[in-house]
């Protein structure tokens, strides 16, 4: 494939992608829409509020702003000053955290239960507890969990399937519930559960409740799009006072990093979430680029150790010469191309032979000079052939009168010489059969060919594009869009001529091949728009130059060269 149909397949490629985007585009609208939907493929950020990611909490704050009645408020309470001076307030509230991991220092988990016995209610959805809240609120806790994919959370009678999904496959997952659990100052009571297992309860604590569920995950946004989910987060939410306000215990929320050790939340200062500000935050929370930065240093390290050496030179490598002969014989047919006259080539046919004979036998009979019949002795002596036939050679390359020189003089002459060749040695009969036999194949136009697919491609679209949109033209665009792209694809997969020493075979884009005999070939003629073969009985074939390209061109030409048949027309 040489470097112009390759730039010609990638413009067609790039003009195919631009056309099949704008065709499935949907159209251009006049109105303007009210919303756009959000997209999001983040799936790594968790249980932030007003996060519209799979993994927050948008809807679940949408659907618990519906449940509690108008004017109450739901506030995030994020350090233990805004806690102290909402909870000395003589009012009834409903506390509030749905994430990953909680925790609370010893003297506000402590002022939270106390407003709990006076008539508040506290909510915490987590995965794990600190110890020192575990131990307010149990005298035995254990712990057990399902290790698949979804599960099966049951309300009485009411079964609610839930699936965890990781970037639209859903994964396995530990879904935790109760095993053992005895409350501290009361009993509890089940509210839901799978695997004949608690993962929803409520203890009651004085006039207040405390609701423990260990299972946050059921209330991410893509599980709330869902009717199951839907369902269960209302029930849930259903378990909440309407009238009392909502206060979000964001300063519990604790990083997945972060130590739950007592003794450091005991001495913690200021708010419980840190956030880590390093950059190698992104690399290191992924296995994989750990693996990838080691390679990298470790690469490094061995290029410095390796690259530290003395090198030694590179070695050239020295190339096998190759041999020129059908290169030349091409170079001939060029000369003979652009001099188009039988003295030029004549010439060069003439030096050819000189040359040779002075490089094989180290004879120089170029000059004209008295020792000249002595080396034309010695090369009689040194190619064991008849000195006629030697002294006729050198007659031909030498006339006397120049209008003797024609085509058919040219064609004798090379006969001569190729005898000569033969006879002393100078070429092989296998180098001759090699240029014999070359065979010439000539290409269609690529460019001509990548237009039809294109624009076959294009119509076929267009004709489903107007069928879907009800337009009847659509039913005549598609099968004219298969018939050009099936001639371009013919086009490109069919030579034009391939012609080799017997014969000339023609491809039509549709129909079988004709072959002709060499032998029958009588001329070649050029026509206004292209090239004429003439054959016996009046047979025929045209190749217009539109047709060709450059390369396919200079193959043709160099087949007429080698018959030296052209007649100009």
């Amino acid at each position: 494939m040489n470097k112009q149909t390759k730039i010609g397949l990638v413009v067609f490629i790039l003009a195919f992608v631009a056309m099949v985007v704008w065709l499935l585009g949907n159209p251009v609208s006049t109105v303007k829409s009210i919303r756009n939907p959000y997209v999001s493929e983040n799936w790594d950020v968790q249980f932030k509020s007003n996060d519209k990611d799979p993994y927050g909490l948008f809807l679940f704050d949408q659907l618990l702003r519906a449940h509690v009645d108008s004017g109450k408020i739901i506030q995030p309470i994020t350090d233990w000053i805004q806690l102290d001076s909402i909870l000395s307030k003589k009012q009834n509230v409903t506390m509030l955290f749905v994430g990953n991991r909680f925790g609370l220092q010893n003297r506000e988990i402590d002022t939270i239960l106390s407003r709990v016995k006076t008539g508040s209610d506290l909510f915490i959805s987590y995965n794990k507890l600190t110890e020192n809240l575990i131990e307010r609120f149990f005298k035995s806790y254990e712990i057990s969990y399902d290790y698949a994919d979804s599960v099966n959370i049951f309300v009485q009678r009411n079964k609610f399937p839930m699936y965890y999904i990781y970037q639209n496959d859903t994964l396995a997952h530990e879904w935790k519930a109760f095993s053992s659990i005895e409350p501290i100052d009361s009993t509890y009571q089940s509210l839901s559960s799978f695997m004949e297992m608690s993962n929803f309860i409520r203890i009651k604590l004085g006039k207040g409740s405390i609701l423990l569920h260990t299972n946050p995950e059921v209330f991410f946004n893509y599980q709330l799009k869902r009717p199951e989910g839907y369902r269960y987060t209302s029930f849930v939410l259903n378990n909440l006072s309407k009238e009392k306000q909502v206060y979000l215990l964001e300063l519990g929320r604790l990083l997945d990093e972060e130590n739950l050790d007592d003794s450091l939340l005991d001495d913690a200062e200021g708010d419980a979430e840190r956030e880590d500000n390093s950059y190698l935050k992104f690399i290191l929370k992924s296995p994989a680029f750990i693996v990838a930065l080691g390679l990298i240093f470790l690469g490094l390290i061995l290029f410095m150790l390796f690259r530290a050496k003395r090198m030694q030179p590179i070695v050239p490598y020295l190339t096998k010469k190759k041999n020129m002969s059908l290169a030349f014989a091409e170079t001939i047919t060029s000369i003979y191309l652009a001099k188009q006259h039988p003295l030029g080539i004549l010439q060069v046919q003439r030096k050819n032979f000189y040359d040779a004979v002075n490089k094989h036998f180290f004879i120089d009979i170029s000059r004209r000079t008295e020792d000249r019949e002595r080396e034309i002795r010695i090369l009689v002596e040194k190619s064991t052939l008849p000195e006629s036939e030697i002294r006729d050679l050198l007659l031909l390359f030498e006339p006397t009168a120049k209008s003797v020189i024609n085509n058919q003089y040219i064609v004798e002459v090379a006969k001569k010489q190729r005898a000569f060749y033969l006879q002393t040695g100078m070429i092989s009969f296998k180098m001759l059969e090699r240029i014999e036999n070359q065979t010439f194949l000539i290409q269609r136009n690529l460019w001509i060919s990548y237009l039809l697919l294109l624009s076959g491609i294009f119509v076929i679209l267009l004709g489903f594009y107007y069928l879907v949109s009800a337009i009847g033209i659509g039913i005549l665009l598609w099968p004219l869009g298969v018939l050009i792209t099936a001639i371009g694809i013919r086009r490109l997969v069919r030579p034009l001529l391939t012609i080799d020493f017997e014969s000339v075979n023609y491809y039509p884009i549709f129909g079988k091949k004709k072959v002709l005999s060499i032998k029958d070939l009588l001329h070649i003629s050029r026509i206004n728009n292209g090239i004429q073969m003439q054959f016996t009985n009046n047979r025929k074939i045209t190749i217009i130059n539109l047709e060709l390209n450059g390369f396919d061109k200079t193959q043709l030409d160099k087949f007429i060269a080698k018959h030296h048949q052209l007649e100009v027309g």
